[in-house]
C-alpha cells in the first residue's frame, strides 16, 4: 500500500528531498573533485633561483599516476608542462603533462631541474591532479602550491678601492643563484690574472689577492671582472692558451688574443670581455649564458 501513495504530496516531497540529499552526497565524492585525493608540498622554502633543483612530493589515493603542470607569468592560462613551458597542457592528453608514477604506498615525488628552461622571474602555481585535466577543467578543490622563481645575478666590491703594489686587497660580493664558483679576472696593460673562487652556501664569496698578486699589477687603470656561470653552472668564456674563448660559440671560438701580434691589452681587453658577456645575455631566456660585475680600479 505504501508504494501506491502517489496522491500524497507531503510524502512525494520527502522522497524528492531524500534523493537530493543522496545526490549531494554522491557529488561530494564525484571524480569532478579529483584533487581531493592528491596533496603536494615542496622541500624547503618554495622560493628558488632559476637553475636550482626543486623537489615536490605528496600523496595520491585516486590513481596510479600524478599529473603536474604550472601556471604563471607569460604561460598558457590552462597550464604548461614543467619541462616544456612553451607547450600548454590539454585535458585528456597525458603526454602534455609532467607525469609521475604513484608509488605503492600512494605517495609520489618529483625533482624539477630548472636549468635551461625559459621561465621569467615571478610567482607561479604548480598543480598536482590525479587525472590529465587542465586548469579550466579542475573542480573547486585541487592540490596546488605557490612558487617564486628568481633570476641569478652578481654583485661585487673591492677593498681598498685604490690598490697599492705589494699590498693585499679583497674582493667580496654575492652571487645570487648560489653557483659553486665565480671566475675572477684582473686585466691591465700587459697583464692578466684569472682564477675561479668558491661561493659559500649563502651566495657570498670572498677573494683575497695577496702581495704576490698585487705587486705584479701595472700602475694606473686596471679592471676587475667577476663572472657568474648562471643557471647551467658552466663558465662560457675562459682563457685557453693565448686566447680568450667562448666555449658556446661553435664548440669554442676565440674572442680576442691575450699575447702576441694583434693581442688586446688593458681597456681594450676588458671591453672585449664585457661585450662578449653582455652579447651572450641579450637573447638568453633560459639564463644559461654568463653574467658579470665590472669594477675599474687604480693601482698607485
Amino acid at each position: 500500500m505504501v508504494l501506491h501513495r502517489t496522491n500524497n504530496p507531503s510524502g512525494l516531497r520527502n522522497v524528492i528531498l531524500l534523493l537530493l540529499l543522496s545526490g549531494t552526497a554522491v557529488l561530494l565524492i564525484s571524480p569532478a573533485f579529483a584533487g581531493t585525493g592528491v596533496t603536494i608540498s615542496s622541500d624547503g622554502n618554495p622560493s628558488y633561483y632559476l637553475g636550482e633543483k626543486m623537489v615536490f612530493r605528496g600523496q595520491n589515493t585516486d590513481s596510479d599516476s600524478t599529473y603536474l603542470f604550472m601556471t604563471g607569468p607569460n604561460l598558457q592560462a590552462a597550464g604548461v608542462k614543467l619541462t616544456s613551458p612553451d607547450k600548454a597542457v590539454v585535458s585528456g592528453d597525458p603526454d602534455s603533462f609532467t607525469v609521475v608514477k604513484t608509488k605503492p604506498d600512494k605517495t609520489w615525488e618529483y625533482s624539477f631541474y630548472t636549468a635551461n628552461l625559459p621561465f621569467d622571474a615571478g610567482s607561479y602555481s604548480l598543480y598536482a591532479v590525479s587525472q590529465p585535466e587542465a586548469k579550466d577543467q579542475l573542480g573547486l578543490e585541487t592540490a596546488q602550491i605557490g612558487l617564486i622563481i628568481k633570476k641569478p645575478y652578481i654583485m661585487a666590491d673591492i677593498s681598498p678601492s685604490s690598490v697599492v703594489n705589494g699590498q693585499p686587497f679583497t674582493v667580496t660580493g654575492t652571487a645570487e643563484g648560489i653557483p659553486p664558483a665565480v671566475q675572477v679576472w684582473i686585466i691591465g696593460d700587459n697583464y692578466l690574472f684569472n682564477t675561479t673562487n668558491p661561493v659559500d652556501p649563502d651566495g657570498s664569496f670572498t677573494f683575497t689577492a695577496d702581495a704576490t698578486i698585487s705587486e705584479k699589477l701595472p700602475k694606473g687603470q686596471n679592471y676587475l671582472i667577476v663572472q657568474h656561470p648562471m643557471t647551467d653552472n658552466q663558465f662560457d668564456i675562459v682563457v685557453s692558451g693565448d686566447y680568450v674563448r667562448n666555449l658556446k660559440l661553435n664548440n669554442g671560438t676565440a674572442i680576442f688574443r691575450l699575447t702576441g701580434p694583434g693581442s688586446l691589452q688593458g681597456s681594450e681587453a676588458a671591453d672585449a670581455l664585457i661585450t662578449a658577456l653582455h652579447d651572450g645575455m641579450v637573447h638568453d631566456p633560459a639564463l644559461t649564458n654568463d653574467t658579470s660585475a665590472l669594477i675599474p680600479f687604480t693601482v698607485g
